[in-house]
């Protein structure tokens, strides 16, 4: 079984290749596009070489740089399940729950690191009920949840200091907006 994918970049309606990735193993694939349109990050599950199981890993693409260079993002922990992931809005961040049991782990990333090009672990946070991130529209801040059959517990997390600013249970939540304005 060799299952093979090609993800291209294609400009509209001029139908130019402008990047393309050739990816093997395939066993699923998501794309994610940030806000304003910079980066491009496609998760990726591959079979191992057994094709006993499967690793996520993502190929991240810098769509504004010239010949939009990609990098790959392998989590420490190659076997964590990918719960959901988000990009900052207009930012250059991004969040992945991740993990195996009923407490997964949330780590933070920059692809925008000081004094590199390159993404950056910012952290992560180790062991919480959630299985949803919600971004604030104005950015720097996140709601990580546990919606739905979790308990609702919900956490908001201050991504510039690192640090959690308040938690709460909202008990039997399926759905969470922010205000337009960020409140």
């Amino acid at each position: 079984m060799h299952c093979y994918l090609k993800v291209s970049l294609v400009q509209i309606p001029g139908k130019e290749e402008l990047r393309q990735k050739n990816l093997f193993s395939v066993s699923d694939c998501k794309m994610y596009w940030q806000s304003n349109g910079e980066y491009l990050a496609v998760q990726v599950d591959r079979y191992t070489k057994t094709k006993k199981s499967t690793y996520t890993g993502f190929e991240l693409f810098r769509i504004k740089e010239r010949d939009i260079p990609i990098e790959v993002l392998e989590l420490d922990n190659k076997d964590d399940k990918i719960i959901a992931f988000a990009w900052e809005p207009k930012g250059h961040r991004f969040a992945v729950i991740h993990g195996d049991g009923p407490r997964p782990d949330i780590s933070f990333y920059c692809m925008q690191a000081a004094n590199t090009s390159r993404v950056s672990k910012l952290t992560t946070l180790k062991s919480r009920e959630a299985n949803a991130l919600y971004w604030c529209p104005t950015g720097h801040f996140i709601l990580i949840a546990g919606l739905k059959g979790f308990s609702g517990k919900l956490e908001f997390y201050n991504v510039d200091e690192l640090e959690t600013m308040a938690t709460g249970d909202h008990f039997m939540a399926t759905d969470i907006k922010w205000d337009p304005t960020g409140r």
